[in-house]
């Protein structure tokens, strides 16, 4: 009996490369057909999974508010996940009524002035060489503007309008065809937050069966990123709300052309660490150098005294030190991101350092002890 089974191992030993030769050749030989047939597939899984997805980002977002109604107010779950979509709701839709259209007509109006704009900025740069008593008369001085104006300055103002347009309509584009999925998505978040200590626990059986010994260590990483990630979030977003908000009356009281979109513009970059602020008042002040020399001098001034306001008092209040990420590892890592990932790395950028700074001390300070 011994010797038929090891009869058997030697033979199932040799039948197994064969079979992988055969395999390889095979799959070698109809690679395309295999490829398509992968791509295809996942295709249909990646269109069957995108309302999951997004719905369980809508719940891990919509989360917070409805712990904090939940702990703060003693309301009972179904109440608090009513008053969060509610809200969630009226946003929407004051957004999609009143903000996208001034957005896209402020893109537009922007678009068709730049001609005009530029002329402007041709006029203060001759305004500002006779007031200095420069030498403007020269052919070569004539010749340089003209180069600046025609090689610099004109297709940077096309390259922001061309910009500016192409993301409004993207970002149209884009919840228009994922209206369906979106909407299955909120519907399934839904669903998520009413019974989240049920998906919790399933999520929890599934890893401990997947990660096996290594689960306290995973476990103990998603609780660290989620705590990171999550709290950063909200203040960050809480904090540029409140900064978007307080610079667009600032604007409109200065009388800048397009107020609200510059101002919306300047809520929703100020989310990137560091470099947010700053696009946001090169934007002001390039929209209104556009149309008054004097004008973009002034909004200059107000986005940067309004910045040092943010970063001194509503920024230290709202994210304080929770990230405890060194300025230059923001730089880094918002440099890094914005390479690879756009913007939605960027500003995931600091927290997601910020857990990659606790592992690391932690691995310096056991190899320190050892």
């Amino acid at each position: 009996m011994n010797k038929i089974k090891d009869e058997m191992y030697k033979s199932i030993r040799y039948i197994i490369p064969i079979v992988l030769i055969f395999v390889g050749i095979v799959t070698i030989q109809n690679y395309s057909e295999i490829l398509i047939f992968i791509q295809h597939n996942i295709e249909i899984i990646n269109g069957i999974l995108t309302p999951f997805i997004i719905g369980f980002i809508i719940a891990y977002i919509l989360n917070y508010p409805m712990k904090y109604l939940e702990n703060r107010f003693k309301m009972k779950r179904g109440i608090c996940v009513g008053i969060v979509y509610g809200i969630l709701l009226a946003i929407v839709v004051f957004t999609w009524l009143y903000v996208i259209p001034v957005i896209k007509s402020s893109v537009v109006e922007i678009y068709q002035y730049i001609p005009e704009g530029i002329k402007q900025i041709e006029n203060v740069i001759n305004y500002i060489s006779n007031e200095f008593s420069l030498n403007i008369n020269s052919i070569n001085a004539k010749q340089q503007i003209s180069e600046f104006v025609s090689t610099t300055l004109i297709p940077f103002s096309t390259w922001i309008a061309n910009s500016l347009s192409n993301t409004i309509l993207n970002l149209m584009g884009t919840v228009v065809s994922y209206t369906i999925n979106i909407f299955l998505g909120i519907v399934i978040s839904i669903y998520v937050l009413l019974s989240k200590e049920s998906v919790i626990n399933v999520v929890r059986s599934l890893s401990k069966i997947l990660f096996g010994k290594f689960y306290p260590n995973v476990n103990e990483f998603v609780k660290i990123l989620d705590k990171n990630i999550g709290t950063y979030i909200v203040a960050k977003s809480i904090d540029s709300t409140i900064y978007g908000v307080a610079c667009t009356i600032l604007l409109y009281l200065l009388k800048s052309k397009y107020a609200l979109f510059v101002g919306l513009v300047i809520a929703v970059t100020n989310m990137i660490p560091f470099f947010g602020p700053i696009i946001g008042a090169i934007l002001a002040t390039f929209i209104n150098l556009l149309f008054s020399f004097d004008k973009a001098i002034i909004i200059l001034v107000a986005m940067v005294i309004a910045q040092q306001i943010e970063s001194a008092v509503l920024e230290p209040y709202f994210v304080g030190k929770q990230v405890g990420v060194p300025p230059i590892i923001t730089i880094l890592a918002v440099t890094l991101a914005g390479q690879y990932t756009g913007f939605i790395g960027m500003m995931l950028s600091v927290p997601i350092a910020a857990v990659i700074i606790i592992y690391t001390k932690r691995f310096i300070n056991k190899y320190t002890l050892s």
